[in-house]
C-alpha cells in the first residue's frame, strides 16, 4: 500500500461505491415497489374486466351479510342499499377517490359541495338543446354506415366501429377535433382517460406516462380551440341560446353572458370538456362492446333484437310514426345486455363522518367516518328482489330499475348521448344477418387496462 497517497484520496473510492450502492438500492426498492403496484393494478383490472368472479363474490355476500362491513369498507348488495348510497350525495362522497384519475382538474363528478354541483350540472345542461339528440344520431348513422359498408363482412367492434363513433361525436358534438389531424390518435387518447378514471395506474408505470402525455396533448389542443373560438371574428356567432354550433362553442360563447357565475370561465371549458371526453368515451366505448358482446351471447334474444333493428330501420326510412315505440324496444335490449355487463360494475364512495345504512330494517349498520364503500351495480342488478330470476335475459323489466347511469343527485350528465349512440350502433350493426363472433380470441372480448379494446365479429355484407 502506498502510504504516500493522500488519506482523502483513500477514502474518496469507499465513498463513491456508498453512494453507488445507496443510489443502486434505491432504484431495486423503487421498482420492486412499482412492480408490487402494478401487479395490483392488473389484478384490479382483471376483476373488473372479467365480471363473473365478482358476480360470484356480490352474490354470496348478498345471502350471508348483504351490507358487509370490515375494518374500514363497507360493501352493499342488494339493490336497496346502493340505491340508497348513490341518492345520499351528502353522506357517501365521491371526490376524494376519484379525483386522483381526473388529474386534469375539478370536474362535475369530484365536486361534492351540492349547491355547486347542482349550479354547475345546471350551467352545463343550459347550452344543451332538445335538437341535439337528433345531431347525434346523425354523426353515429353516418359512422356507422361507413364503417359498416366498407367492413366486406368482418370488423373489430371496437376499434373499427365505436371508437370512430366516439371521435366523431368529439369532434362534431363536444367541439374536439381529432388530435394531429388522426382519429386514431384520438380513440386512443380518449381510451387512456377514460382508463384512469376507472382505474388510476401506478406513478411511473407506462400507462401512467402514456395518459398523462397524452392528457397533455389533449390540454393543448383545448386550449388552442378555446382561443381561436375567442378571437374577434367570432362576434357574429349564434346567440348563447341557440342550439347552432357544437358544446365547446356554446360554452365560450357563454363566457360574454353578463350574468355568468364567477367560477365559469375558460379553465372550467378545458376541465369540463376533457371530463366529457374521458367520461362520456368511457361509457360508449365500455357499454358498447359489453353490449354487443352480451347480446351475442344470447342468440335467441340477438335474433329477436335484429328483429326490432330491422322494422326500426324500414321504418326510419319510409318516415312512419312508429320509430319512437321501436327504438323503445330496442332500448330494452341494449339495457338488459348491459346488466349482464354493466358499463360501470362496481361504483366507490367514501363516508366523510358516521352514518347509518339500511336504517329501520334488521341489516342496519353504523357507517365510521373515513370509511368506503363500494356500491356495485352489478350487485344491485342480479338482486332478485328487484329482478326476478336474474340470470334470465328478460326485455320486460322496467327502465327505472336499472343502473347504467347511476342514480340520485349524481345521475349520468351524458345519459342523452350514450343512450343515443348505443341504440344507433345497435340498430345499424344489427340489420345485417348472420352476426356473429370471429372465430378464435379474436370473437372474445379483449380489454387494455380496464377499458374495452377489442370485439370482432362477423357477418353477411
Amino acid at each position: 500500500m502506498d502510504t504516500n497517497v493522500p488519506k482523502p484520496l483513500m477514502q474518496c473510492g469507499s465513498r463513491d461505491r456508498y453512494a453507488q450502492f445507496t443510489r443502486w438500492l434505491g432504484h431495486y426498492i423503487q421498482s420492486r415497489r412499482l412492480a408490487f403496484h402494478m401487479r395490483l393494478y392488473r389484478v384490479s383490472c382483471f376483476f373488473l374486466c372479467h365480471l363473473g368472479y365478482l358476480k360470484f363474490g356480490f352474490g354470496l355476500l348478498r345471502r350471508i351479510r348483504p351490507v358487509f362491513i370490515f375494518k374500514k369498507v363497507l360493501v352493499v348488495t342488494r339493490a336497496s342499499e346502493v340505491r340508497e348510497v348513490l341518492q345520499r350525495f351528502d353522506d357517501f362522497t365521491l371526490g376524494d377517490f376519484i379525483e386522483p384519475g381526473m388529474p386534469w382538474g375539478t370536474f362535475l363528478m369530484t365536486v361534492d359541495w351540492r349547491q355547486q354541483h347542482a349550479q354547475e350540472r345546471q350551467w352545463l345542461q343550459s347550452v344543451v338543446d332538445p335538437t341535439d339528440i337528433d345531431k347525434i344520431r346523425a354523426i353515429v348513422d353516418n359512422r356507422c354506415r361507413q364503417q359498416l359498408n366498407a367492413a366486406n363482412g368482418r370488423i373489430d367492434v371496437v376499434s373499427q366501429l365505436i371508437e370512430p363513433v366516439v371521435v366523431d361525436i368529439a369532434n362534431e358534438y363536444f367541439g374536439v377535433p381529432r388530435l394531429g389531424g388522426c382519429a386514431q390518435e384520438m380513440a386512443h387518447a380518449m381510451r387512456d382517460l377514460a382508463g384512469i378514471i376507472m382505474v388510476n395506474p401506478p406513478v411511473g408505470s407506462e400507462p401512467w406516462s402514456r395518459s398523462r402525455a397524452r392528457m397533455a396533448n389533449v390540454t393543448d389542443l383545448l386550449l388552442k380551440e378555446i382561443s381561436q373560438k375567442q378571437k374577434p371574428s367570432d362576434s357574429a356567432a349564434p346567440p348563447p341560446d341557440s342550439p347552432a354550433g357544437d358544446l365547446l362553442t356554446r360554452l365560450v360563447q357563454r363566457l360574454r353572458d353578463p350574468g355568468r357565475p364567477n367560477w365559469f370561465d375558460e379553465d372550467w371549458i378545458r376541465r369540463y370538456l376533457t371530463g366529457l371526453l374521458a367520461t362520456g368515451g368511457a361509457t360508449i366505448v365500455r357499454a358498447g362492446a359489453g353490449a354487443i358482446d352480451q347480446i351475442l351471447a344470447h342468440p335467441d334474444d340477438l335474433e329477436k333484437a335484429r328483429s326490432v333493428a330491422l322494422e326500426l330501420d324500414q321504418e326510419i326510412r319510409d318516415g312512419k310514426p312508429n320509430v319512437d315505440k321501436l327504438r323503445c324496444s330496442l332500448r330494452h335490449y341494449v339495457y338488459e345486455a348491459l346488466r349482464f355487463r354493466p358499463m360501470l360494475p362496481l361504483l366507490i364512495r367514501d363516508t366523510p363522518r358516521e352514518t347509518v345504512i339500511a336504517y329501520g330494517t334488521k341489516d342496519a349498520r353504523i357507517v365510521r367516518a373515513g370509511t368506503r364503500v363500494l356500491a356495485p351495480p352489478l350487485a344491485a342488478m342480479f338482486d332478485p328482489e328487484v329482478f326476478p330470476d336474474p340470470e334470465r335475459f328478460d326485455v320486460s323489466r322496467p327502465f327505472e330499475r336499472y343502473l347504467h347511469f347511476g342514480f340520485g343527485p349524481r345521475h349520468c350528465f351524458g345519459q342523452y348521448i350514450a343512450e343515443t349512440a348505443l341504440l344507433e350502433i345497435f340498430r345499424s350493426l344489427l340489420v345485417f344477418p348472420s352476426l356473429s363472433r370471429a372465430a378464435g380470441t379474436k370473437g372474445n372480448l379483449a380489454f387494455d387496462g380496464p377499458v374495452a379494446a377489442g370485439l370482432v365479429v362477423t357477418f353477411q355484407s
